[in-house]
């Protein structure tokens, strides 16, 4: 019986050290994402209008995905230098209360405004944010 060798083992490192392998971005890393504060399989109401993104959502208060209340705002998030993020919150929410995985995502195209979105609640209940459209200024 052969014993394997662990001294061939030792670096794992030293076998992908090729030159021609270089990391790639992930196609599941996208570089804008709006996350609503709603569960992923939730009814979300998308209008793609000529100037704006807007996403309506109703948001009864008897829901436990729904953890904010009262006045909410859009935080843009930068993760990564080309990533970036809305996220949705209550004004007085800490963020890391709040972590949750299966929320409501969407891709954003290019041509939005990531810094000029705004997130408030109709008298009817529902969390309306609009994600103006526009050239972007960089």
């Amino acid at each position: 019986m052969k014993v394997p060798s662990i001294l061939s083992k030792r670096n794992i490192a030293s076998q992908y050290e090729d030159a021609s392998k270089k990391l790639r971005r992930l196609p599941h890393v996208f570089a804008r994402v709006l996350e609503l504060p709603i569960h992923s399989s939730a009814d979300v109401s998308v209008e793609e209008t000529s100037d704006s993104f807007r996403f309506t959502a109703a948001t009864p208060a008897n829901t436990d995905h729904t953890t904010i209340a009262g006045d909410v705002r859009a935080h843009t998030i930068k993760i990564f230098p080309g990533v970036t993020k809305i996220v949705i919150r209550g004004v007085g929410s800490p963020f890391l209360d709040e972590l949750k995985f299966d929320l409501w995502r969407f891709r954003l195209p290019a041509s939005t405004r990531l810094d000029m979105a705004s997130a408030r609640y109709s008298s009817g209940g529902e969390l309306v944010v609009t994600v103006p459209k526009g050239l972007d200024e960089k």
